[in-house]
C-alpha cells in the first residue's frame, strides 16, 4: 500500500463568460460583483477580482477554443447563454472568458465550489461552468 503524507488536493475550477457593455477593469467588476470598497470584505473581494482578471484571456479549463463565438459559448455554457451572448453581441457589448481555481485565494476557492449568475441589462456573468 503506497500512503501519501505531503500536500494532497482535491482541486476545483470555474469557467466564466463575462459580457459587458463596459470595457472590463478591476474597480468596474468589482461593482458589479456588489462588492463596496468599504465593506468588511473587501480585501478578499478585490483578491477575487484580481483572479478573474488576471485569468481573463488564458481560455477555458478543459476546453481547447480559440475564440469566443455563439457555437463556443454554447458548448462551453449552454443554450441560454449562447442566445444571451448573440443578443448582446449584435449590440456592441464585449465579452471575456477564463476560469478561476480553488487552489488560489481563500475566497476564490470559496467562489469554485458553486456556481453563480448574474444578468443585468448591462452585464452578464456566468460562472456555472464547475469542475471537480
Amino acid at each position: 500500500m503506497l500512503i501519501r503524507t505531503g500536500f494532497v488536493t482535491n482541486s476545483s475550477s470555474t469557467n466564466f463568460i463575462i459580457i459587458s457593455r463596459e470595457e472590463l477593469t478591476e474597480d468596474y467588476l468589482l461593482k458589479k460583483l456588489g462588492f463596496s470598497p468599504t465593506s468588511k470584505i473587501a480585501n478578499p473581494a478585490s483578491s477575487l477580482v484580481e483572479d478573474i482578471m488576471s485569468s481573463v484571456g488564458q481560455g477555458l479549463r478543459w476546453h481547447d477554443f480559440e475564440e469566443i463565438n455563439y457555437d463556443t459559448v454554447k458548448e462551453a455554457f449552454g443554450n441560454e447563454s449562447a442566445n444571451r451572448f448573440l443578443e448582446l453581441h449584435k449590440k456592441g457589448f464585449k465579452s471575456y472568458w477564463g476560469y478561476i481555481s480553488s487552489d488560489s485565494n481563500y475566497f476564490t476557492s470559496f467562489m469554485t465550489t458553486d456556481h453563480f449568475l448574474i444578468d443585468d441589462a448591462d452585464f452578464y456573468f456566468n460562472g456555472r461552468n464547475c469542475v471537480w
